[in-house]
């Protein structure tokens, strides 16, 4: 599960001329819970090598939105009047991540008491499946939907550097429970343009079943 947001939530305006202005506004439609395997193998008594192959959902909503100011005088008097354009992106994709670990645990007391551990490596990331609908509003407000051609992303795929820790319960049938907690740094954004951008830190809670 994150515990921040793929793609967080962003503004900007920006004025092009003292009479036309457009603004950026992206928000996040990304799905907090992921799903995958793992496995997991023994180096030593307490070194382990552990790999993972998750898949996840982002996705982000953009609207660009331009207005428009046109001064009119009547009677010498002034009467401004604006109109706005706007478009409005919605693009979503799906993410697999393959987390590579190398994990220290401690000793338990006994052979099946808890054991916490420590972890790092490395985790790579693609995106996949890339769709997009994109439609616009005039000034008038007629809707013209829509365009489906798939959002080119910045950086199609990334790696990071990861770190964790976590615990590791055994019941009496040797069904191992884990949660965890990681922390990713990603080198690249998957997307990176106006108000979306990828997080470039992530933070996520997982639990998992080993036999």
């Amino acid at each position: 599960m994150e515990g921040l947001s793929l793609i967080p939530k962003g503004t900007n305006t920006v004025n092009n001329t003292s009479e036309i202005s457009t603004e950026y506004q992206t928000t996040g439609a990304s799905e907090r819970i992921g799903y995958g395997l793992t496995i997991q193998a023994r180096i030593t008594n307490h070194f382990y090598l552990n790999l993972s192959g998750l898949l996840r959902r982002m996705g982000y909503q953009e609207t660009t939105t331009v207005s428009t100011t046109v001064t009119a005088v009547l009677n010498g008097s002034t009467y401004p009047s604006t109109t706005t354009t706007s478009t409005h992106e919605d693009t979503r994709t799906r993410l697999i991540d393959v987390p590579i670990l190398l994990r220290y645990y401690g000793t338990g007391k006994r052979p099946k008491s808890p054991r916490w551990f420590l972890e790092g490596g490395g985790t790579w990331r693609t995106a996949t499946q890339i769709r997009t609908e994109l439609d616009s509003t005039d000034a008038d407000g007629n809707v013209t939907c829509c365009t489906t051609t798939p959002t080119v992303p910045t950086h199609r795929s990334t790696i990071g550097e990861t770190v964790g820790a976590g615990i590791q319960f055994t019941d009496e049938f040797g069904i191992k429970v884990v949660p965890e907690v990681r922390y990713t740094r990603w080198e690249e954004r998957i997307f990176n343009n106006l108000t979306t951008h990828t997080a470039a830190n992530e933070v996520e809670a997982n639990i998992s079943l080993t036999f």
